[in-house]
């Protein structure tokens, strides 16, 4: 597993649209679980700011988050609820122990 790439993505929602973003991130978990590549893809939600949602996500490898990015149902999902975001924040991670 060290070897893989560990993604934290960081979703902010427009206030009063917490729900919205939570059933609509949702949605991305069973897609991805079926890409090339996928490793471990877990949603959350913050307990103190209740429209900040996380994705803590493993990859196997900087090409696997690339084909996740770029598949047309990634691209549907940003155009049906890019709306609904305040922010979107992805940083990429390389275990160390």
């Amino acid at each position: 597993m060290k070897d893989k790439l560990v993604v934290v993505a960081t979703i902010v929602a427009h206030e009063g649209k917490e729900d919205v973003v939570r059933e609509a991130l949702l949605t991305l978990v069973p897609i991805a679980q079926g890409e090339p590549g996928f490793v471990q893809y877990d949603l959350h939600q913050s307990n103190e700011r209740p429209g900040e949602f996380l994705f803590y996500e493993i990859w196997e490898d900087e090409k696997s988050l690339d084909v996740h990015n770029s598949t047309p149902s990634m691209k549907a999902f940003g155009e049906k609820y890019g709306q609904f975001f305040k922010s979107v924040k992805l940083d990429k991670y390389r275990r160390v122990s």
